[in-house]
């Protein structure tokens, strides 16, 4: 039995029409180099030769792994102020398309920073999470009960108003089998909204193959507008909307870069840019929502 995954056809549209792309190495953990691949048919970038998932969990074993570390310094400061910012763009963005509190499911809810918030401004909520330490974290300190990984959890059919997936859906090898479950848990005409790196950004073609956000192997997928829209309308849902995701360009940049100074004026340079052109942002929010049976 092999302990990596080695894809003969398109994990998208199923062509077999697939070839290398670029090469990125695994900074974080390993310094292993990994293959991602691209298909010819309908453009989808993918991890080639990535870990199982029985195996992935030893790519997260690093204290450097800042959505879930406590480390101090200059990079983890600059990862909770963009955090406490998001978290009111995020409600924002959300009450703009949902004016309503109402039930929202976090898939990748991390240390529950954001469901926190939203029950704090009256939404009923759920989560889940992989790692168990951060599982743990959110249940000291925001009470919060979280499951556990989202391809084994059960929820009602039709009962969330909202389900969000902040950077989470790249990390999940199901693609398909995890937006099944999008489609089953959200109710007729709920809002799904799905945040991802863009494999087309301004700062992705400046750092090439260096781009921090390739972060193989625990990003299994690459998405541009394009793919995660054919994705979306695979699985019943229909785009309203595409929104750059402010402050990741800067965020990106400085880990990309081997210069702080130099990362974080490219940052704002890419981050001014995609200010007027959303398509070139470093990373994209998605917006869909769910067909109404009745129309």
């Amino acid at each position: 039995m092999t302990d990596s995954i080695h894809y003969h056809d398109c994990p998208l549209c199923g062509s077999s029409e697939i070839a290398s792309f670029i090469t990125a190495t695994d900074h974080l953990v390993s310094d292993r180099q990994f293959v991602i691949a691209r298909c010819a048919a309908c453009g989808f970038l993918f991890t080639q030769d990535a870990p199982i998932p029985a195996t992935i969990s030893r790519y997260y074993e690093s204290d450097i792994y800042f959505p879930h570390s406590g480390r101090s310094g200059f990079m983890p400061l600059m990862y909770r102020l963009t955090r406490y910012l998001m978290l009111h763009w995020k409600r924002s963005l959300i009450k703009r398309h949902h004016a309503q509190p109402g039930t929202v499911l976090d898939v990748g809810a991390g240390c529950g920073h954001f469901l926190a918030f939203m029950r704090r401004n009256g939404w009923s909520t759920a989560g889940c999470e992989l790692s168990g330490s951060a599982r743990e974290y959110a249940r000291q300190r925001f009470n919060l009960v979280v499951d556990d990984d989202v391809m084994n959890c059960e929820y009602p059919a039709a009962y969330f108003d909202v389900i969000t997936a902040w950077h989470s859906v790249e990390h999940i090898h199901d693609l398909h089998g995890l937006w099944l479950r999008f489609n089953r848990w959200i109710k007729s005409g709920g809002l799904l909204i799905i945040a991802v790196p863009n494999c087309d950004s301004s700062d992705a073609g400046h750092y090439g193959c260096r781009w921090a956000a390739w972060d193989v192997p625990r990003h299994l997928w690459h998405f541009n507008a394009k793919t995660m829209t054919d994705l979306g309308l695979r699985h019943g849902f229909s785009l309203i909307g595409v929104h750059a995701m402010p402050l990741d360009a800067c965020y990106i940049s400085l880990l990309s870069d081997n210069n702080e100074i130099k990362g974080l004026a490219n940052g704002l340079r890419f981050a001014l840019r995609e200010s007027f052109h959303h398509q070139q942002a470093s990373s994209q929010v998605f917006l869909f929502r769910k067909a109404n049976r009745n129309t």
